[in-house]
């Protein structure tokens, strides 16, 4: 089934996998909500994006490391938009250059887990309680490469290494990609990993080179988002395409119960904006 017709939010819209998923979804006649962390990066790409189709996207911005912005960036958008019929949770922060000292976030948290864990939970979350009608789907975009997590120290502050505190968060977010697909039954809700060394920031920055194009990642997030709009699929981890095993801490209930009770009070003032 064609996704087309949608209301979309596609976060981290302004490069990489995230900006040729913006572009693939707007072609096939898709309303999309373009996100960026720089207002002058996400105007410009409005105004490209408007020269191709003839109609200028919306566009919001937030920095997902700082809560306070994304709280900010979720009131505004559900003021004017009442609902969404998808979220891409697609921005991200790569694991930096080896070597890199680990940096904090100005709400005191390591920047891996709090940009890619605690910000799209944040958005996400705020989003559902604050909209009138919940999305049709959530997709997460995280990696292969995951790392299991250590309940003892998940802000990475012993032995930190960059590439280890990445793979975490992202496995983070499977964890809770299928923790929120167990509280929302209704909403398709999974996990996607768009593809291996592909052409983007992150990639570069961490390993010099690629070897795959953005659009491929956006047309392995195109199919999956299909796939679980079409066939209803939920609680999912896919890799590129196909549906997958993810890291075995995943599917462990006391896991996710244990980032879940980790996590809450690090967002309680987040979610009590609602």
């Amino acid at each position: 089934m064609p996704a087309r017709g949608m209301k979309v939010l596609v976060t981290g819209s302004t490069d990489g996998i995230g900006r040729a998923t913006a572009k693939l979804l707007l072609e096939r006649g898709n309303e999309v909500i373009l996100h960026g962390r720089s207002s002058e990066k996400v105007r410009e790409l409005a105004h490209e994006f408007e020269l191709v189709t003839g109609t200028r996207p919306r566009h919001v911005v937030a920095d997902l490391s700082s809560l306070a912005s994304v709280v900010s960036m979720v009131r505004a958008l559900a003021a004017e938009l009442p609902a969404l019929d998808v979220i891409i949770n697609n921005a991200g922060v790569g694991p930096g250059k080896k070597g890199d000292a680990r940096e904090e976030t100005e709400d005191g948290y390591e920047k891996r887990f709090a940009v890619n864990y605690l910000g799209p939970v944040a958005l996400t979350e705020l989003w559902l309680s604050l909209c009138q009608r919940p999305p049709k789907a959530i997709l997460n975009v995280t990696i292969s490469g995951q790392e299991t997590l250590d309940f003892e120290d998940l802000m990475s502050t012993r032995g930190y290494e960059g590439l280890r505190a990445y793979r975490r968060s992202k496995l983070a977010l499977i964890l809770w990609t299928f923790d929120l697909a167990q509280k929302y039954p209704d909403l398709a809700i999974n996990a996607v990993h768009p593809g291996a060394m592909l052409d983007t920031k992150i990639v570069r920055e961490t390993f010099g080179q690629s070897w795959g194009k953005p659009e491929d990642g956006a047309r392995a997030i195109r199919v999956v988002l299909e796939r679980t709009l079409d066939e209803q699929l939920t609680g999912e981890y896919f890799d590129v395409e196909r549906p997958a095993r993810a890291n075995a801490q995943a599917y462990d209930d006391r896991a996710r119960g244990a980032l879940r009770r980790a996590t809450e009070p690090l967002l309680a003032h987040v979610l009590a904006a609602r």
